[in-house]
């Protein structure tokens, strides 16, 4: 399935990349996954219409498996919304909103979304939504800052991020 993968990634045959992920369903090996990403990471396909969604499809499989490594998905997910945060805003927030899941659904499980990693996405959130801030676009720019605060509120740092996250929202001044 792999060399699959990798030879429609190499010939550039985008269509089929999304057939092969369908196919690797049935595979019992979870590293398919680990192989799949990697060679979409370093592949040459279109980032928006390719790259941002084959890496949302392998993501949405290895978590529907009920996957018990949320290190890995945390790590598929940081370069998934990098990626998605210079070409597609709204599909950044939707990862976000999945990190925000994915974390809350961790917690009762033995392994807890990465402390580092939900760090990483709640300020990356908040910097996006000052940027939405400088730019008078205020209601994006609150729903970010809200997202950012629920993910540092997941986060296992007894609300520390929380607090310097809030203080920096509440000294946002909203009548200009």
């Amino acid at each position: 399935m792999a060399f699959d993968f990798e030879a429609a990634a190499r010939l550039k045959a985008w269509a089929s990349l999304e057939d092969l992920i369908k196919e690797s369903e049935s595979c019992e090996d979870e590293n398919v996954y680990n192989i799949m990403a990697d060679i979409t990471l370093v592949s040459e396909a279109p980032t928006e219409t390719v790259m941002i969604a084959t890496l949302q499809q392998i993501v949405n499989r290895v978590w529907s498996r009920d996957s018990n490594n949320v290190e890995r998905l945390a790590r598929w997910i940081r370069c998934l919304l990098s990626l998605a945060l210079t070409s597609n805003v709204e599909m950044a927030e939707h990862l976000i909103d999945q990190v925000i899941s994915i974390a809350r659904t961790a917690q009762e499980k033995i392994t807890r979304y990465p402390m580092v990693e939900l760090e990483w996405v709640a300020t990356t959130a908040f910097n996006r939504a000052v940027d939405f801030y400088c730019t008078s676009q205020d209601a994006i720019c609150r729903r970010w800052a809200e997202k950012a605060m629920s993910l540092a509120d997941l986060n296992d740092d007894n609300g520390r991020l929380h607090r310097l996250l809030q203080e920096k929202y509440l000294g946002l001044t909203w009548d200009r």
